[in-house]
């Protein structure tokens, strides 16, 4: 599956309402003051905190770090100019490709997100007019509903396609393979469940 294909098949299991419109990047490019006035104190508490916590700093070079912030700098200055076309989604899935060759999880990705959100929309409170924050905070969770759907989307659809062209396995074969775990998997995590609310209980 091409890149633009799979962008266009992700954004169509996305609720509409929560895709950012053309008047959602007009609100957001309306406080550009505010976004380029935390710019780099976004850019350094990022990576102050990935560098620093067990969880993320095992995979990151400290002699990269300067490389790291630039790439950010130059994804927040667009994503802040509010241009939310097809070649911005498409960029957000093409995300999702490089974490997968990278070795940066989902879990990682999605829990970053939620302190550049967190960050933003704290200052958005303490600095605009309760309701012009209000506004611009429904804008990026849409913008972060959004991009984070991509990006795991993708990562899991690069993943399962390498494999199956690793593997050679006629599609279908691989598929029930797949099934036959989850089913194992399932039956195992609900036993392991049921076990430990019969303790609790006892």
């Amino acid at each position: 599956m091409d890149l633009a294909t799979m962008t266009t098949e992700i954004l169509r299991k996305i609720p509409q309402s929560m895709i950012p419109t053309a008047a959602d990047g007009d609100l957001i490019r309306s406080h550009q003051k505010f976004f380029r006035q935390h710019q780099e104190a976004v850019i350094k508490g990022f990576y102050d905190l990935a560098f620093s916590d067990a969880s993320t700093q095992g995979h990151l070079n400290p002699a990269e770090r300067p490389a790291r912030e630039n790439t950010l700098r130059e994804w927040y200055k667009i994503t802040t100019s509010g241009h939310f076309d097809d070649h911005y989604w498409t960029w957000q899935a093409l995300v999702g490709i490089v974490h997968v060759k990278h070795n940066i999880s989902n879990s990682s990705m999605l829990s970053m997100w939620g302190w550049i959100i967190n960050f933003l929309q704290t200052r958005l409170l303490q600095e605009l007019p309760a309701a012009e924050a209000l506004a611009a905070i429904q804008v990026l969770q849409k913008v972060q509903a959004t991009v984070c759907s991509l990006i795991v989307e993708s990562f899991i659809l690069t993943q399962q396609e390498a494999i199956t062209r690793a593997s050679g396995l006629n599609p279908a074969i691989q598929r029930r393979f797949i099934q036959i775990e989850i089913d194992t998997m399932l039956r195992q995590g609900r036993a392991t469940l049921q076990n430990r609310m019969l303790q609790a209980a006892a």
